[in-house]
């Protein structure tokens, strides 16, 4: 059935961009027909990965909750993750420009798998909180792998279909990543209770053979530019690293973009340990309403994914981008409000699912949005190094907003009031800097 939609979406899709490019279409490296079989592949490779890393996640989580009963479990990824993006944002931003981008796919997905064994030889040999060992010793293997993938997967776009598609393929990856995180937890508990947590880690490795079948099958269309090798190979780490940060102070929406996106991080930190927070310790509402919000928020991102497919890249485009930032500034005074007045569970089921959903289209349009402008705009030999940049300057500030808002949390009776604080603040600062985004967007390249 999934098939079915997927590429009925294709189909369609392929008619617009076949009437309104006809007559350069024979130009392009790569046939639309031939995107389309890529971004089939990519779209089900992606849902594979989602699905089970997520899943595997959740299950760590648990696990570790069981064995150690430490608030710590379920956030080891958000803390050790970002700082190692941090640490090796140079290495990895140059490295992805320097080498062929399928073999790092496949040598990422390789390395994950050899760890994920270690992992299962050794977890048993650990009891209480020394299981934190062997679980952040994988973790900190696997973070570094997953941001060489990740990265490597921003700068092939060009490698795997042609201009007119990537809004396509960036649209669907967005949607199929957040019809993964909708089924992810209530597999995740169902799996754990049955089978425990080794069975997580013998169904991620089988995921992960089968996108590595899937990245096999891809063709990569690389560019040869030898000279361009040769000088890249001469020069150090950091003065190639520092070609991208030219290139990023050269393009002002860039770094505008970069600023917006640290201070709003910095305030999605209080949603990601807040809210279990305010519903379950503060409310005592349980856990099912945070398993019903957090799927609404995915049914957002889903609904996006989709819908942005359809809307051409360079239509709207400025509204795509201000338009959730207000959004936002609702979403945080919606979410004070709703704690704040009420403490009736179908209440706060109705009105925060309402509230998630709309933060999850918002930040699926405007991440959508700009990643497509950024990898359509940005040329392909220092594309690795812009996205390992942006990456790292958006994610450091999680580890920094979780450390705050729990301080903040644990120190006032009523979370609520956070949520109103963050949105008035976040309303204000958008309000000022919305006039300069306007002019910035205009002069920027392509927009």
């Amino acid at each position: 059935m999934c098939n079915i939609i997927i590429d009925i979406i294709l189909y369609f899709t392929a008619k617009v961009n076949t009437i309104k490019h006809n007559k350069g279409a024979h130009t392009l490296e790569i046939s639309l027909h031939e995107s389309n079989q890529q971004i089939f592949k990519d779209v089900c490779s992606n849902f594979i990965s989602s699905l089970s890393s997520n899943m595997f996640t959740y299950g760590l989580g648990l696990m570790l909750l069981n064995q150690t009963h430490s608030a710590l479990s379920f956030g080891i990824e958000l803390a050790i993750g970002p700082l190692i993006s941090l640490i090796f944002m140079i290495p990895i931003g140059n490295l992805v420009d320097k080498y062929p981008h399928k073999k790092i796919l496949l040598t990422s997905l390789l390395v994950r798998v050899v760890f994920l064994l270690l992992l299962a030889a050794t977890l048993n040999y650990f009891v209480g909180m020394l299981k934190f060992i062997p679980v952040i010793i994988f973790v900190l293997v696997n973070s570094i792998a997953v941001i060489f993938a990740t990265t490597a997967y921003s700068a092939s776009v060009h490698e795997l279909v042609n201009e007119n598609k990537i809004h396509q393929l960036s649209s669907l990856t967005s949607a199929t990543s957040s019809f993964a995180n909708i089924f992810a937890p209530v597999l995740s508990v169902g799996v754990y209770s049955l089978l425990g947590f080794q069975s997580f880690i013998w169904i991620e490795i089988g995921a992960l053979f089968l996108s590595a079948v899937i990245i096999l099958t891809m063709k990569f269309h690389y560019k040869n530019s030898p000279a361009s090798k040769n000088i890249s190979q001469q020069k150090s780490q950091l003065t190639n690293f520092k070609k991208g940060l030219d290139y990023i102070t050269q393009r002002p929406l860039i770094k505008s973009l970069i600023a917006i996106a640290m201070l709003l991080n910095f305030m999605f930190s209080s949603i990601n340990m807040g809210l279990p927070y305010i519903i379950n310790t503060q409310l005592h509402l349980g856990n099912s309403p945070i398993g019903i919000l957090d799927t609404f928020n995915a049914v957002g991102g889903l609904l996006a994914g989709l819908l942005m497919n359809f809307v051409p890249d360079n239509k709207a485009k400025r509204s795509r981008i201000i338009a959730p930032l207000f959004l936002f500034g609702v979403y945080f005074l919606s979410l004070g409000t709703i704690f704040n007045l009420t403490t009736e569970i179908k209440l706060i089921n109705i009105l925060g699912s309402i509230t998630m959903f709309i933060g999850g289209l918002s930040i699926s349009v405007l991440n959508i949005t700009i990643q497509i402008h950024i990898q359509k705009t940005t040329p392909t030999a220092i594309l690795g190094r812009v996205s390992s940049t942006m990456s790292t300057a958006n994610t450091i500030v999680f580890p920094i907003g979780t450390l705050f808002f729990t301080f903040i949390f644990q120190n006032i009776s009523n979370g609520a009031l956070i949520y109103l604080v963050c949105g008035i603040i976040w309303l204000l600062v958008i309000t000022l800097v919305t006039p300069r985004l306007n002019k910035i967007i205009s002069v920027d390249k392509n927009s």
